[in-house]
């Protein structure tokens, strides 16, 4: 049975409510086995304002929940977030985008939740977590081919005979594209060799290059005109975002209620929806 969006919607909110209900409880008496808060400085040069730690009688989410996030993740979470918002309207998700995340924690900046796919900059924060790192979504490396010409690429194996369009091994999507043919024993000469995932795109749409090795998430980005070609190297050592809950933000029951949100099948279809495996 296909469920629709709205017992999606009502079957997250049943989850998170429990789990936010039971981090309550958790909380409720001493405890000794909570990660130690980070100290905040005085000045931070961080432009975020700590969140309250509010919440309802429930122990349903409220007050200000601050979030950073990779870049990459902007068109997932501008979907997730009104959904958690309209799920918990006691909520307000506040997300900084961009880099440089783990620094800006690490100098005590007030943050509630980290979500990257950066596992140093994750590593980096283990001593301002509580709890483990959760995985919520995987970016595998495909090979991006036209939706109605026939190039003749079918799979990995065809690529050493077409022209493919490479990201420069200087980004992510290069070196991890380049890890991916490693893994599936295939070498290619490519055509081009691109700055960014647009740009190898680009030359697939004008027809000088046959396929393009990007994240799956770019061809989705993309637009209409192309599509996506899985192969299972590349999908075992796709990129994993994980979520953790930093200690030096106040909103402990907002942020244990958005880290188990990103794991309900409703997450998982937005997630979904921009590219992303689920976990």
């Amino acid at each position: 049975m296909i469920l629709s969006r709205r017992h999606l919607v009502a079957a997250a909110v049943t989850a998170v409510t429990v789990v936010a209900a039971v981090g309550l409880s958790t909380r409720s008496g001493p405890t000794t086995d909570a990660a130690p808060a980070a100290s905040v400085p005085a000045s931070t040069g961080h432009h975020h304002a700590a969140g309250p730690a509010a919440s309802g009688a429930s122990g349903a989410p409220g007050g200000t929940l601050v979030v950073h996030a990779a870049d990459e993740l902007r068109a997932t979470l501008t979907t997730l977030v009104p959904t958690f918002e309209e799920a918990f309207p006691g909520v307000k998700v506040a997300v900084e985008y961009g880099t440089g995340h783990a620094g800006h924690i690490l100098a005590g900046a007030p943050v509630d939740v980290f979500v990257s796919a950066d596992a140093a900059a994750t590593a980096e924060l283990a001593a301002h977590v509580r709890g483990s790192p959760t995985v919520v979504a995987r970016n595998p490396i495909v090979i991006a081919v036209p939706k109605t010409a026939g190039t003749g690429v079918a799979g990995v194996t065809d690529l050493p005979d077409a022209r493919v369009a490479l990201c420069a091994e200087t980004t992510p999507c290069g070196r991890r594209s380049r890890a991916a043919l490693d893994a599936a024993a295939v070498a290619v000469r490519p055509v081009s060799v691109e700055p960014d995932p647009a740009t190898a795109l680009a030359r697939v749409r004008a027809g000088t290059a046959d396929a393009a090795l990007v994240y799956r998430t770019d061809v989705v980005a993309a637009g209409d005109g192309l599509r996506a070609i899985d192969f299972a190297q590349a999908a075992r050592i796709a990129d994993e975002y994980t979520a953790v809950k930093v200690t030096t933000g106040a909103n402990t029951v907002g942020a244990d209620a958005f880290v188990a949100f990103l794991g309900s099948a409703l997450a998982r279809h937005i997630f979904a929806d921009t590219g992303l495996s689920p976990t």
